[in-house]
Parts: C-alpha cells; structure tokens; sequence
C-alpha cells in the first residue's frame, strides 16, 4: 500500500498538465495510466461500471470549477481530457518504452470523432481527481479491443496480474518438443492450445544455431545463456532454443475495453458521453470542410454531402467502420456480445468477448451507440442550465428512467431507436454513409482496394445498407438481447405510496468465526451487493466492514460504492477461532462517543442513521457470549438510543438468540437460508436500512452563551416519490418550552408529518401531525410542539419527510442533489433547550404514550 501512495504522489505532476489531446500521439497524461503498474495493473483498477463512472463524475461536480457546468460541458471535457480509442497492448517493450501501440482503424476512426466534439479540456480542474480516478476515466472512455492472449488463458490456475501476457522469459516455462521447436506452452495445455501457440511463433533460427537445434532434437537439455553483449536494456534474458522474432498467440476471447457495466447490458462509455457532448452543441459540416485534404477523387456531389455530430459521434461511425473494413472480407458486421470477470456484478474489471474475431460493431458498441443518440437527440428539449451529468447518467441507467421524459431509459433503449417517431433511419444510414467515404478517405489499415473501375460511392451504399440490416435483425432478436440485458417498454410504474430513502451509516460486522473460507467468501459476496444497493456518496450513505473480533475497520468507507463493493469482494478476511461481538459493541459504543464531539465541533445538526449489521454464519454462540453481549448492548442503548442493530443469520446460528436485541424482530432480523441470491437478500437488506431514522438536533441546546439558533440548520434533499425518516432526540430538547420546528420547502412541494407516538408518521393516522406547502419557498412550521417532556420517560419526535411525484417546478441547482426533481428542505427550530446531563434516550413509558396521545387529539381537534 505503502508503495502505490507513493507511486500516485509521483505521477501527479504528469497529470497536472491539461494539454489538448492530439490523436497523432498519447499524450503523457494518458501515457502514464500504462506505464506504470500501480496505474495499470487490472488489481489495482477501478471497476469499469456506470456506479464507478458516476462516482467520480459527481466528485467532480461538487468542485468549485465545475458546479455550474451543465451536463454537455463536462461530457466534453471529459472526452477531451480522458478518451483515446485504440490503445492496445504492444509485443515489445524496453526500458525506455510503453508496452502499447496504436491500432490504426480505431485511432484514425477517432480522429475524426474528434473534430465533431465540441468543448476544450483547457480548464479541466486537475486537482479534483486522484491519478487512479483519472486513469479510471481513461479506461471506461477509451474504446479498444486486445487480442493479445492474456496469461489466465494460457495458465488458468495462475492468477493474472498483468494487462496481456508478460513477456519475461523467467516467468514462462520452458518446454521443448521433439522436433525442436522450442515452445512455452506448459506440459498440460491441451493440444488445441499448442497449436494456436505453434501457428504464431515465427522461428528464425541462423545457421549458427542449427547444430544447438539439432542437438535439442535428440533431448539434450537446453542451458540459459545470457548474451551480456548483444541484450538491450531492460530487455529479458534470451534462452537458446526461443526464437529471437516471434508473435503472441491470438486471445480467443479478446478483452474490450472502453466497455462498462450497467445494469441494462453492458455499454461503450464514449459515444453515451459524445452524443450528450453534441445533443447540447450540435452542429453540421459539408463533408470537403470536414476533411480538409482529399485522397480520392470523390464528386462534387458526395463532398457537398454534410454530417451532424449527434449522429456522427455516435451509432452512424460504428455502423460505418464495420461495413467498411468487414464486408469485404465475408465476415459477420455486428456482434459478438462478452462476459465479464466477475459474473456478479460486483466488481466488473474486465471484459471478455465471446468471438476471437469480434466485429466494429459490437454489442456493448450498438448500445452505447444507441444511448448516445437516443440523449443526443433529446438534449435540447430537457433541461440544460441545471442538469447536471450524473443526473442524467443515473436516471437513465434506471428502473424509472430519465425526469424529464420517463420513457427514456436504457432498458428501453431497443424499442425507442426502432420507434420512427424517435429515430428517423433515412438519416441515420445517411449519415452513416457520409462518415464511411471520410473514414475510407483515411486510407486506414483494413481498407478494401477497390477496382479503379468501381464506383466507390455505390459500394459504399451497399455496405451501409448490409450493415444497417445486421444491425435491426440482431437488434428483433431476442433471445440475444436477452443474454445481454431485460428489455422494457414503455413509461414505468412509479409506486403509488412513496419509497423510504433515509441516508445511513452501515457498519457490517463480518463472521470470522465460521467452519470455511468459503462462508466468509459468501458474506462478502453479500457486503458487496449492499454496497452498490445503498445510496453511497460523499453527502450521503457509508458502509464500512468491521471485524468481529473486536471491532476493527478491515475495509473503510469510500465514496465511491463500485470501488468499495471491489475493496470488500478482493480483500482477505482471515478465520478465527472466536468471536466477541460484546467488544465490537464496546468499540462502537467510543466511536460514537467521538462522533458525539466531532458533531458538536462542526456545529452539525444532523447526521445519517446508524446501522450495525451482524452478519452470522458460523457457529451459534455461547451462554457467555450473550451475557457478555447483554451488558454491551444495555450501555449502548442508553448512551446511544439512536443506533439499531440489525442481524443476518445463515447455517446452524439461530435467529431466536438474537431478537431481545432487535426492535422489531420480524424486521430486523434476516434468515439468509430463506432467499434465492445474496443479491436479493442485500436489496431487502437495504430497504430495512433506509427504512430507519436518522437523527436531528441542536449541539448547542445547553450553551449557556446566546447563540444564534436559526444558524443551526441542517438540509435535506428528496426524490419524488420518496420520503425520508429522522428523529429528534429527547437529549437535545427536553427542556423546551415554547418550541417551534420549521421546515423551508425550496424547488418542489413536500409533506412533512410530525409525531410522538408512531415512528415513522404517517399522514392517514391520527397519530401524527401533517402540513404540506403551497408554494416554493414556503416555510411549514410546527408551533408549541411537542407535550411536555416527562424526565427519564421523554420519547423523541418522528419526523417524515415526502416529496410530491412529479411537479413542473424548477430544478435543483445545488451540487448535493442527486436528481433535478428532487426538493430541498431545510430543517431549523427555536426555542430548543437541554440539560447537559441529560442523556436518558430509553422508550417511552406506557402513562407517557397515554399523555402524548391526548395532546396529539386535541392539536388535531383544536
């Protein structure tokens, strides 16, 4: 760990200068996500995911230089700064070079996306991203296919560390045949394995070396030589019987990158970002303007053709560079679609395809494609002074689909492209038609020769139509979308009552006590789903993994929810042969101590649930463990009222044991026997998690100092269609007399419903106290509320929070906002009194409920 910090302070500098991106060469601040193994090792990478993607993007627009960029701004200077198509590995490399090379038809494809993209990377803020977040960026925008194979093909048993297979001699065993041919393959690969190695080696053996040859043949044994005299720097050491000059076995499933995961199929990032980039700043140039100089002698007529970057930028290039560098070798023009190295999701690296000859136009391409031009089409008539990128992104990678129209939204990307009224296909195949005579005017490898006699433009129209009729047939296939992803169609169904969204601290305490590897494999296959289930972010929800031994971080909380599902997936978690969750307790019990004085330090006035999620699938526990459990608990509830402790049980560990701890053990508690998949049980998981309060109060409520309490605000940001809990604890009110709590509504309307008795509240009960506003800006205020407080038996006051489903008010402009729709509440209060030894938190007492009630009907009568 020591060493890649240190390796990430020493590139910084590289990455401190935004230069604009030429694709003649790769830039130094690209270069050095290859270069060096800390940057480029697949370990040590992000994971290539839309909830990764996301994750930086909002990092980036909390900073104070992109906090007024719209959602095309900042897709174009990401592409700016970030995305080079065609990187691929290289087969030699030295001391002095970067082991990558370019491949010319997806280079020379994307000069000419360059020139259609609009924006600059000049004022690109630097200093807001680490080196590996930016190399993450590089990665998941750079579209590439490597057909190199890579070391887990030829050793499956050897875990892979490497971007392709090294080439370090020391590193591959050396066998030699009878007809001696020296070879690397090991002893037990298949003969299909050590053909596909024998058909590349290129053996360039000189006379001087026959005899050395010869004697091979006859099973004399090979020494090592180092040649002192005739090695390069950096280069491996040359064994005999290898030939010098000699080519890589092809992969036969060649790694895509530029691809990332998403829940609706797996999709090329660029384009998606390029069509944003262009739908905001669209523009049209006559085909002679676009290329400048011509190579062929195309007519007047076809360079007085013109193309529009939404198009060009998008599906229209794809389409175009496979009909073009495919038809005229026979092969397939769409196609394949690829598996990724981790089939749950979790921690998506790297992406295999399924054909060792993949086409241009790729599943994960025709995708990305397609989202890109379905947004780039729309963005004009949504919403551009306050929607932001990752509003966008998020909402369309989502079940309800974007705010401004509900029917876009990615798994309904197939039916809204063939819809007539969405995408008009004569353009499209014109638009791909005049990107494919540019692209052959390129002359890039690949290019069909043809017969001076031919008419270019009529070929080319035909290889347009070809592909374009690929493409709808593979697009009305569904059994193979369906390995890909579960189209939808239509608007979705929003739920008729609002969905609990409160923001939490979940501390997952992982079993160490178990019989296995395998059970503590199994429990962070589930963390890792409950970390991409939460709604994790800098301002929002955390999750750490803790020991349960004592207590310790074994993964700390990040906020970035793909990167820390990854942590929690690859991180060793060693067995031991106890447990003792009473000195987890112990532990937590000074935490939250600490958080108490930090709070009051930063004057906060509210903070997320906590939750602590004992995960249980080992043995059961002892009689001693309870107790010692017991008393642990009783102390925490005491001093920390607000914390609930959550369990889920797997094996022989009964549930019964545990539901004295609980509050509402048909809730709390979680059979994890009884779900399909752990992804399931993460998502129930989850919802309990969000179900439950968070806290609100006033840390100066004993000053003996006048203070200006109406600074003491905290603000609260929700979804339509949602509601948030929180609770104010007794400790922080108790004394109050003539208390008034106000809510300010800004960008929306909302509902806030207040009670003593029932947690949550809800409007339809008598339980509980509701006020809606009128208008934005209006202030709901909570007058002489709640009863008097009865000392030592002092409930706190419920409070939930609910946005209307869809309103037409203005957008949420602040960074925090997770969405454009959603409505910002700003919580104050007057009149908030404490003692400062008061810490009773215990449940209300029966008389209590019973006065509490009785106050409650009469502000509802009165």
């Amino acid at each position: 760990m020591f060493y890649l910090k240190t390796v990430l302070v020493f590139f910084l500098a590289l990455f401190n200068v935004s230069v604009g991106m030429s694709v003649r060469r790769v830039p130094d601040n690209i270069n050095v996500c290859y270069d060096y193994p800390a940057l480029a090792a697949q370990q040590f990478q992000h994971p290539n995911s839309i909830h990764s993607m996301l994750s930086i993007i909002r990092k980036l627009e909390v900073h104070p230089t992109v906090t007024t960029w719209d959602a095309a701004r900042l897709a174009s200077s990401l592409l700016r700064r970030f995305r080079y198509d065609g990187i691929e590995d290289s087969e030699s490399q030295s001391a002095y070079t970067t082991p990558i090379q370019k491949n010319l038809p997806e280079t020379d494809k994307y000069s000419l996306i360059w020139s259609l993209l609009p924006g600059t990377a000049a004022d690109f803020p630097e200093d807001a991203l680490t080196p590996d977040e930016k190399c993450a960026l590089h990665f998941m925008l750079s579209y590439s296919v490597n057909g190199t194979m890579r070391a887990e093909e030829r050793f499956p048993r050897q875990l892979a560390r490497e971007r392709s297979l090294d080439l370090n001699e020391e590193d591959l065993p050396l066998f030699v045949d009878a007809s001696g041919i020296s070879t690397n393959y090991t002893q037990n690969d298949t003969e299909e394995n050590k053909k596909i190695y024998e058909d590349n080696v290129l053996v360039h053996q000189d006379a001087a070396e026959t005899d050395e040859a010869n004697e091979v043949s006859e099973g004399v044994a090979i020494e090592t030589v180092l040649n002192e005299e005739e090695e390069d720097p950096g280069k491996s050491r040359k064994r005999r019987a290898l030939p010098i000059n000699y080519a890589l076995p092809i992969s036969k499933s060649p790694l895509q990158r530029g691809v990332i995961y998403t829940p609706y199929g797996t999709v090329a990032a660029g384009p998606v970002l390029s069509g944003i980039a262009a739908g905001l700043e669209p523009q049209t140039v006559r085909l002679r303007d676009w290329m400048g100089s011509v190579y062929y002698n195309w007519s007047d007529t076809v360079l007085d053709r013109s193309i529009n970057n939404i198009w060009g930028t998008t599906i229209a290039s794809d389409i175009a560079q496979s009909g073009l560098l495919r038809i005229h070798l026979s092969h397939t023009t769409v196609g394949p679609s690829g598996s990724w190295n981790d089939s749950l999701g979790i921690c998506p690296r790297e992406f295999a395809l399924h054909n060792e000859d993949p086409s241009y136009l790729t599943n994960a391409e025709i995708y990305g494609g397609i989202d890109g031009l379905l947004l780039g089409l729309k963005m004009r008539d949504w919403d551009k002074e306050y929607l932001k990128l990752s509003d966008l992104l998020s909402s369309y990678y989502s079940e309800t689909g974007v705010a401004k129209d509900r029917s876009y939204r990615a798994c309904n990307r197939i039916s809204n492209f063939l819809d007539p009224n969405k995408v008009n296909h004569n353009i499209l195949k014109e638009e791909a038609l005049t990107f494919l005579v540019a692209y052959y005017d390129k002359d890039t490898e690949g290019n069909p020769v043809f017969k001076p006699s031919l008419d270019k433009f009529v070929k080319a129209k035909q290889f347009i139509d070809t592909t374009y009729n690929d493409l709808t047939k593979l697009l009305n296939n569904k059994e193979i979308i369906r390995d890909d992803f579960v189209p939808c169609t239509g608007l979705p169904t929003l739920p008729t009552t609002e969905i609990p969204r409160t923001d939490t601290d979940l501390l997952f305490v992982i079993d160490q006590f178990t019989f296995s590897n395998e059970e503590v494999q199994r429990q962070t296959e589930l963390a890792g789903f409950l970390a991409l289930d939460l709604n994790i972010g800098i301002t929002t929800s955390q999750m750490e993994v803790l020991s349960s031994l004592d207590g310790s971080v074994i993964v700390p909380q990040s906020a970035n929810k793909a990167q820390l599902a990854c942590s929690i997936r690859n991180t060793v978690i060693s067995i031991h042969n106890q447990r003792k969750l009473h000195n987890v307790l112990a532990t937590l019990r000074t935490r939250f101590d600490r958080d108490k004085i930090e709070e009051r330090n930063n004057k906060t006035s509210g903070a997320n649930g906590k939750t602590v999620l004992f995960s249980l699938s080992g043995r059961s526990p002892s009689t001693q463990e309870i107790e010692d459990f017991t008393k642990e608990y009783e102390l925490l509830k005491n001093e920390h009222p607000d914390v609930r402790l959550l369990f889920a049980v797997a094996g022989t560990v009964s549930s019964e044991i545990y539901k004295s701890f609980v509050q509402e053990p048909e809730k709390d508690i979680f059979k994890l026997n009884l779900f399909t998949t752990y992804k399931e049980a993460a998502s129930i998981i989850g919802d309990r998690a969000r179900s439950l309060s968070a806290k609100l109060f006033y840390p100066e409520c004993y000053s003996d100092v006048a203070l200006d309490e109406a600074s003491f605000a905290h603000t609260i940001y929700v979804t339509p269609g949602t509601q948030k809990f929180y609770k104010i604890m007794p400790s922080t009110m108790h004394l109050s007399q003539n208390l008034k709590i106000k809510f300010t509504i800004l960008h929306g309307n909302a509902e806030v419903c207040l009670s003593r008795i029932q947690e949550p509240p809800v409007s339809s009960s008598a339980l509980s106290v509701c006020q809606k506003n009128v208008n934005g800006g209006d202030i709901i205020e909570f007058t002489n509320y709640p009863a008097p407080c009865m000392s030592g038996s002092c409930s706190p006051i419920y409070v939930a929070i609910k946005a209307d489903q869809e309103t037409d008010s203005e957008s949420c402009p602040d960074p925090q906002c997770d969405s454009p729709d959603q409505v910002k509440v700003v919580w104050t209060h007057e009149g908030m009194v404490c003692s400062k030894d008061f810490r009773s938190g215990a449940p209300t007492q029966l008389v209590s409920h019973v006065i509490l009630l009785v106050f409650t009907l009469l502000l509802i009568i009165f």
